[in-house]
C-alpha cells in the first residue's frame, strides 16, 4: 500500500508540473535534439567552472600587467606594462628559487619512479601477505602533508631524532642537522617526498603489470627469453603510458610544492630550500606586492602549461 501510494503521488506531481508548464516551452523541449537537451543541462556545470577557472586566471594576467598592492585596495590601479615581468626575468634570486624547484621535482621524480618501479614487480609477484603489505605501504599517501611534514621534522632532530640515530647504526657520523645543513635540507625534502608519494607511482606501475596479458610472457617462454629480456622487451614498454602519466602528475603536483616544505624547512637554511611557491607567498601577503606576484605566478603557469603539453604529446606517443 505504501509504495502504490507513492507511485500515486509522484505520478500527480508530474502530471501537475507538466500542467504548469507553458505550451510554447513544451513545444521548445520537444523540438530539441538529445545533443542539445545534454548541452542544457551541463551548461550550468560549465559555466560555473568556468567563472571559478578561467575568471580568476584572466584577473591575475591582468593585474600582472599593474602596481596592485592587495593590502592597499583604495589605491588607485596604475598600469605598468610589461615592467613586473622585466624585474622578475633580471632578478637573479627568481632563478635561484626555480632551479630549486626543478632540482626537488627532478631527484623526487627519478627516485619515486625507481622505487615505485620495484614494488611494483615486487607486489605482482603475489606472494603470500601481498595484500596486506600493499596497503602498509600505501599508508604514508593516505596522511595529509601538514601531518607529514610535522612528523618527519621530529624524526630529523639531531640529537633526539631517530634518523640521525639510524644513520649513526652504520656510520659513526655524530648528530646529523638534515634540516639545517645547506647541503642536506633539500635531501631532507626529497626523503619525506618518496616516502610519501611511491605509493602512488607503484599503484599506477601496478595497474599497469596488471594489465599485460600472460599469453605474452607465455610466448616469450617459447623464444626461450630470459628474465630481463622478458622485462626490457614487454614489461616495460607495456607500463610506460602508465609510468609516464605517474610521472606527469606528480611532477605538476611537486612543481607547486608548498606545505610540505613550509612545515619541514620554511624555505631554509637562509633560502637554500625556498621552491618558487613559497616565493611567490612571501611575495603576494609578506611583501603585499600583488601586481609583481601575479606576474610571477603567470610565469610558473605558461611553465607548467607549456612543459605539461610537451609532456603530453610524447605521452600520446608512446601510446601509439
Amino acid at each position: 500500500m505504501t509504495d502504490q501510494s507513492s507511485d500515486s503521488s509522484a505520478e500527480g506531481l508530474t502530471e501537475r508540473v507538466a500542467k504548469a508548464t507553458p505550451a510554447a516551452v513544451v513545444q521548445k523541449v520537444r523540438g530539441l535534439s538529445d545533443r542539445a537537451i545534454a548541452w542544457l543541462f551541463i551548461s550550468p556545470t560549465i559555466f560555473l567552472l568556468l567563472a571559478i577557472n578561467i575568471f580568476p586566471l584572466i584577473w591575475t594576467v591582468y593585474l600582472s600587467f599593474t602596481n596592485y598592492r592587495a593590502n592597499r585596495p583604495g589605491r588607485p590601479i596604475e598600469w605598468v606594462g610589461t615592467r613586473n615581468y622585466e624585474r622578475l626575468l633580471g632578478n637573479e634570486d627568481i632563478w635561484g628559487y626555480l632551479q630549486a624547484t626543478a632540482h626537488f621535482v627532478v631527484w623526487t621524480m627519478i627516485i619515486q619512479v625507481i622505487i615505485g618501479l620495484g614494488l611494483a614487480l615486487l607486489i605482482n609477484r603475489n606472494f603470500k601477505g601481498s595484500s596486506f603489505w600493499t596497503t602498509v605501504i600505501l599508508i604514508p599517501m593516505m596522511l595529509s602533508p601538514a601531518v607529514v611534514g610535522t612528523f618527519w621534522t621530529y624524526l630529523y632532530q639531531p640529537q633526539t631524532g631517530i634518523f640521525s640515530y639510524i644513520i649513526n647504526l652504520f656510520v659513526s657520523v655524530g648528530p646529523i642537522d638534515m634540516i639545517g645543513s645547506v647541503d642536506l635540507a633539500p635531501w631532507s625534502i626529497i626523503i619525506v617526498d618518496t616516502w610519501m608519494w611511491t605509493p602512488y607511482i607503484m599503484l599506477l606501475c601496478l595497474a599497469g603489470l596488471r594489465s599485460i596479458p600472460d599469453y605474452l610472457y607465455e610466448a616469450a617462454e617459447i623464444d626461450r627469453a630470459n628474465a630481463w629480456q622478458k622485462f626490457w622487451y614487454i614489461t616495460l614498454p607495456r607500463i610506460m603510458p602508465f609510468l609516464m602519466l605517474a610521472v606527469l602528475f606528480r611532477g605538476i603536483e611537486n612543481f607547486k610544492m608548498f606545505d610540505m616544505v613550509v612545515e619541514l624547512t620554511s624555505g631554509g637554511p637562509g633560502s637554500t630550500t625556498e621552491v618558487a611557491s613559497i616565493n611567490l607567498k612571501r611575495e603576494a601577503f609578506e611583501k603585499w606586492r600583488t601586481g609583481y606576484s601575479s606576474a610571477f605566478a603567470v610565469i610558473l603557469f605558461v611553465t607548467v602549461f607549456g612543459l605539461g603539453n610537451i609532456y603530453v604529446k610524447a605521452l600520446n606517443k608512446v601510446k601509439q
